[in-house]
Formats: C-alpha cells, structure tokens, sequence
C-alpha cells in the first residue's frame, strides 16, 4: 500500500515538470519575438497617435535614431484632435504635439545634437507642457541640460512663486 502512495506521489510531481519546461519554452520564444519585434520594421502608422506609440518603442530600445523618425513624423502624420475642415485630416491635439516634441529633444540630446534639441524642447515649452521638474531630472534630457541656454529657456516660460514676485499689481507696488 504505501508502496502505490509512493508511486502516486512520483506520478503526480512528473506532470509538473512536464508543464514548467514548456512555460519555459514559451517564455523565451515570447522574449524572442520581443527582441524580433523590434528589428522587424513595423507598418507605417496612419496617425500620430501611432507614430508616437513605435517611437516610444525604438527610444526604449535605445534606438534614438530610429525614434526621432518616428516622433517627426508624427508631427506630419493627421492627429485626433480637431477637424476644422472637411477636407483636410483632424489637427493634431496637444498632447500629441507636446508629446513628439518632447520626445524629439530626448532623442536629439541623447544624439548630441543639442541646437536642435534646445528647439525643441522650446517648442514643447511653447505648446504648453508645463513639467519643468520632469524636464529637470529627466535622465534623456541631461545634455541639454549642460547647455546654460536650457536653464534660461525654462527660467522664461516657469511661473515664479508668489514670494518671489513683487506685491501689487505687476509688481509694481
């Protein structure tokens, strides 16, 4: 009798081996097409919503180059925001345009190409993204953040606090 426990028990943990080499399996074919994914070129996307979505692939990949494309387009490609003509495709919304421009100063400072970065971040800054803690600390960001015209350019568009300001009106009084 304990001789069948013994055999069941045998019995019932070889099945869950069996199971755990093909989780094994399927994961790294899972991490396979992952990486494959990235080196295949994806179908070009028909909005900026989509352009900004394979970037964002690419600059987590570390592939700047390839992400720029991709943000740029995206600022040529039709939005979701408003439709103001019948026959031309919605503008795009903000937050696409803020978010390829932000995006675009990532990749060129992480290019070293910091003229064309302090552009546009300038041009996310103007179209109002207004995260200026996160434009600090952002890891991508950091050349430019070495060029003194960064800190002038964000000095320029960030709200002073209140006991910084003068008191009255304009501060004049």
């Amino acid at each position: 009798m304990q001789l069948a426990c013994a055999s069941r028990a045998a019995f019932a943990a070889r099945p869950v081996q069996r199971q755990q080499a093909p989780r094994r399996q399927r994961c790294l074919a899972a991490r396979a097409a992952a990486s494959d994914e990235l080196l295949t070129p994806p179908a070009d996307p028909e909005d900026a919503r989509g352009a900004i979505a394979v970037g964002l692939k690419y600059s987590n990949a570390g592939n700047w180059a390839q992400a720029q494309e991709y943000f740029e387009r995206a600022l040529e490609l039709p939005g979701t925001g408003l439709k103001r003509w019948r026959d031309k495709p919605p503008a795009l919304s903000q937050g696409e345009l803020t978010a390829a421009l932000y995006n675009i100063a990532c990749c060129r400072a992480r290019l070293g190409d910091i003229e064309n970065g302090l552009v546009a971040i300038a041009g996310a800054v103007e179209q109002g993204y207004r995260d200026f803690a996160q434009m600090r600390a952002d890891p991508d960001l950091e050349a430019l953040r070495a060029d003194p015209r960064f800190e002038g350019l964000l000095s320029r568009f960030e709200r002073k606090a209140p006991e910084q300001q003068g008191k009255g009106f304009l501060g004049l009084f």
